[in-house]
């Protein structure tokens, strides 16, 4: 009984042994199986977030930010319209409104109209920032001798001042000398008038000549920028082109009513883009 006892003794032990092994092997098989379902619902591979952009990566780039183009920190300036508007409109022959069947249907005067502020027209032929007029520049019509004399009449103190011109300066060899007058026109006028809020209209006519105006357009457009004052540029934005300066030229020079009409339309849709 002795040796039966021991031999039972045995068989207990290896098969605790293998209940034991196969227990282990259960263990292990789920353990090889666990990484493949936590897989499929686990964290992103480490490749994804290698891709991804962190916060400081988003926040402080490795290059530094282009500078800033000259448009974007030299905006074109717009215009603080004032609570009762009194508008002066100076210029040339265009301000006079030659061409038109009538003075009253030359563009300032549609303007005015259409703007319904008191109003100035001062036009006066020949004449511009540096031209004062005249066939040898002997009339001393300038614009800004001209800006002195209405100053002089307290009856009148505009708040707004709309300078139209350039076309006769063209006749000056320097057109630095335009640049320069322009500038100082438009100083002149705030010395006159603290606060008057200033608009520059370039030339303008019909083409060909729009062509040949173009230097002086860009000596005006420098001075109006020197001075900070806004700039309509109607040689640039091609107001009069080929198809069109046939229906709109009075002369070769000057536009005919129908040009007056279409300088004042393309002329209000500027100004309303300078007073938002």
């Amino acid at each position: 009984m002795r040796g039966n006892g021991g031999r039972m003794q045995e068989w207990i032990k290896y098969a605790a042994l293998f209940v034991l092994a196969v227990a282990a092997f259960g263990v292990a098989a789920i353990a090889l199986m666990g990484p493949q379902g936590a897989g499929e619902a686990g964290p992103v591979p480490s490749s994804t977030l290698e891709a991804t952009p962190t916060p400081s990566a988003s926040v402080a780039p490795t290059s530094p930010a282009p500078a800033p183009t000259a448009a974007a920190t030299t905006p074109q300036p717009g215009i603080a319209l004032p609570a009762e508007p009194v508008l002066l409109v100076m210029g040339d022959s265009y301000t006079a409104g030659v061409g038109a069947d009538q003075p009253d249907q030359g563009w300032a005067y549609l303007v005015a109209g259409q703007l319904g502020y008191p109003t100035n027209i001062d036009g006066v032929s020949g004449t511009g920032f540096a031209w004062g007029g005249g066939g040898q520049d002997e009339l001393a019509g300038e614009y800004e001798v001209r800006l002195q004399e209405i100053a002089a009449d307290p009856a009148f103190v505009p708040n707004v001042l709309i300078l139209q011109g350039g076309q006769n300066d063209s006749r000056i060899p320097n057109l630095e000398e335009v640049t320069a007058a322009t500038a100082q026109t438009i100083e002149a006028a705030r010395r006159f008038w603290p606060g008057v809020q200033v608009v520059v209209l370039g030339p303008s006519a019909p083409q060909p000549l729009a062509e040949e105006l173009r230097g002086v357009n860009s000596a005006v457009r420098a001075g109006a920028a020197a001075a900070g004052a806004p700039f309509i540029d109607a040689t640039e934005a091609g107001w009069f082109t080929t198809a069109n300066s046939p229906g709109f030229d009075a002369d070769g020079a000057h536009p005919n009513s129908a040009g007056h009409a279409y300088i004042a339309e393309k002329f209000l849709q500027s100004w309303a883009a300078l007073i938002q």
